[in-house]
């Protein structure tokens, strides 16, 4: 091959690589180009078949605000969402949580109580949402509450304030309204080595979002439960309104009947209780113009039960360019000293059965007595057992009174079974002539039962004490006797006593009707009054198995001293006897010639 030929060669295949080259060029960009198209395609389509998800946000939150502004109104919509910012509060008294939802009350731990089973007493529902809330209509015809809303603050969350000796802390809570000046501020004052705390709430310019120049200060829900029985706890739980020196008392009895009480009026506080617990709102620098409580009852299981109330004191606004009030609110036990010592009534919510009879003696007798001698003995089933002492010395006179009046009416069986004979076809002359012999010996045939009907009242008082007060909850005496409030339950049966509807045993309640058989056995001698004998303390028995252990102690306590009293008193009258008999034969035997 010549080299022409080769040159030829040369230059054909340089030829061919460069139509490669520039071919492969054009195809891929070609198919860039096609990719490019494509894709350009596929996103139209996308965009075309689905809304933006950037737009359908928006329309979403624009829907959300529209419904804020139909339920608020567009003076309080705007506050509807915000930050939930949490301020600890801690005290020698309590452990509480304020919330910037709301500018409320979220969370109040009791010092020094417990729950039935061993946690500290907390006073609120975590789930109800908070407490201590404003409730009132806007200018723009919607119903505000403001437990719905967020409230400006100045603190850090979960900002943690310790308090102790004689200092104080506030912290503030507001909503400002409008631009023309309008606002709410709430100012808690917190002081150390107390139950109440303060709350001022101050409107500016309210005639700017407020109607009726009216507001109020709403407690919307009971305080939670603390004991093991919501039965026995809800028992006590009521409202209160106090108004005029008059105490307005609602309770709920029926998940059927609720109940409502709208009172316009001068109103000094009202409360909620549960057993041990309370809550009072208390208006400070004037009245309050008037009270709203109402009341649910809700079934629990196993035969449980709670009262729910709300309770609100109703405000009148009397300058709408600035008005400032002030209220203190009392979260803690209910304590007889304690509610006392504020000296505006807040004690007559410890309420008794039979109020008007057991209070005075409640009140002035038992409890003052209680408390002094605990001064001096720490152990609450020891005050118990000095009380029945005390009572057994001041009944003493009537029980010698009531064993006289039954001695003599032993005495006397055999003329009254003559009668009973003589006269068993003329039931009107039996019962003259029994009358007519009581009179001729002096006997009263009541008399037996005076010491019983005076201490009714005592037994009335000493229930209402033992099952409400606060200082026998959870007191420890001994053995298994743990909390003299409750039923001591010794035996827990399998099944339910016919009538009586309890499934276990007292052991004080057992001493107490082994005592009463016992006392009986003693004073009873009348062959047809022996079944009394057997029946009566099995009775009182089953009927005290139910009662507080501390009232068991007292009533077992007085009748064994009532044991040992007949047994001296009667050892007494057999010696007497004896001797008298023995003296009549020398007597005789001197008057001989």
């Amino acid at each position: 091959m010549d080299r022409n030929s080769i040159i030829g060669f040369i230059l054909i295949g340089l030829i061919l690589v460069l139509w490669l080259y520039f071919q492969n060029k054009q195809s891929t960009q070609q198919q860039q180009k096609q990719q490019q198209e494509q894709k350009t395609l596929t996103d139209t389509t996308k965009k075309t078949l689905q809304p933006d998800t950037t737009q359908k946000q928006v329309a979403l939150d624009t829907l959300a605000n529209v419904q804020v502004f139909e339920k608020y109104g567009s003076l309080f919509g705007k506050y509807e969402t915000g930050e939930d910012k949490v301020i600890m509060i801690e005290t020698d008294k309590y452990y509480a949580e304020f919330s910037s939802k709301g500018g409320a009350i979220i969370k109040y731990e009791v010092k020094g109580f417990k729950t039935w089973d061993g946690y500290p007493v907390q006073l609120l529902y975590l789930n109800k949402g908070g407490q201590l809330n404003l409730l009132f209509t806007s200018t723009e015809g919607k119903l505000i509450n403001t437990k719905d809303l967020y409230f400006n603050t100045n603190y850090k969350a979960w900002e943690k304030v310790t308090i102790k000796g004689s200092d104080e802390y506030k912290f503030t809570f507001e909503i400002p309204v409008d631009t023309n000046g309008g606002k709410i501020v709430k100012t808690y004052t917190i002081k150390n080595g107390s139950y109440i705390f303060g709350v001022d709430v101050d409107f500016y310019n309210s005639s700017k979002f407020i109607s009726n120049f009216e507001y109020q200060l709403v407690w919307e829900n009971s305080l939670k439960l603390t004991e093991y029985r919501s039965d026995a706890e809800g028992a006590h739980s009521e409202a209160f309104a106090e108004m005029g020196d008059e105490l307005e008392v609602v309770d709920v009895t029926s998940k059927d009947e609720p109940v409502k009480s709208d009172l316009n009026g001068t109103t000094d506080w009202v409360s909620s209780r549960i057993k041990y617990f309370a809550v009072f709102l208390i208006p400070q620098n004037r009245n309050a113009d008037g009270s709203y409580i109402t009341g649910n009852y809700y079934e629990l299981p196993h035969q449980g039960f709670e009262k729910d109330y709300s309770i609100a004191l109703k405000m009148l606004i009397k300058n709408d360019k600035l008005e400032k009030y002030k209220f203190n609110v009392y979260l803690g036990p209910v304590d007889y000293e304690i509610l006392k010592s504020y000296n505006i009534g807040m004690e007559k919510t410890m309420r008794f059965s039979l109020d008007f009879l057991v209070r005075p003696i409640a009140q002035y007798a038992i409890l003052p007595f209680f408390l002094f001698i605990h001064k001096f003995i720490s152990n609450w089933g020891l005050v118990i057992i000095i009380f029945s002492v005390v009572m057994k010395i001041v009944l003493t006179p009537f029980t010698r009174f009531q064993m006289k009046s039954m001695k003599k009416m032993g005495e006397l069986q055999p003329k009254m079974n003559a009668l009973r004979e003589k006269y068993k076809d003329d039931p009107q002359r039996q019962q003259q002539m029994m009358m007519k012999l009581y009179k001729e010996e002096k006997i009263n045939p009541a008399g037996g039962c005076l010491p019983l009907l005076l201490q009714l009242p005592i037994l009335y008082a000493l229930f209402g004490v033992f099952n409400s007060t606060i200082e026998l909850r959870q007191a420890y005496f001994g053995l298994w006797i743990t909390d003299l409030s409750v039923p001591d339950v010794i035996l827990q049966l399998p099944f339910k006593i016919p009538l009586f509807g309890i499934d276990y045993i007292s052991g004080l309640a057992l001493l107490m009707g082994i005592t009463m058989f016992l006392q009986q056995k003693m004073t009873i001698k009348d062959p047809k009054q022996m079944a009394m004998v057997y029946v009566m303390p099995i009775m009182l028995t089953l009927l005290f198995t139910t009662l507080p252990a501390g009232l068991n102690l007292y009533y077992f306590m007085f009748n064994l001293l009532s044991i040992i009293e007949q047994y001296f008193v009667t050892k007494k009258g057999k010696k007497e006897a004896e001797e008298k008999a023995e003296a009549k034969p020398q007597l005789k035997h001197k008057g001989k010639p």
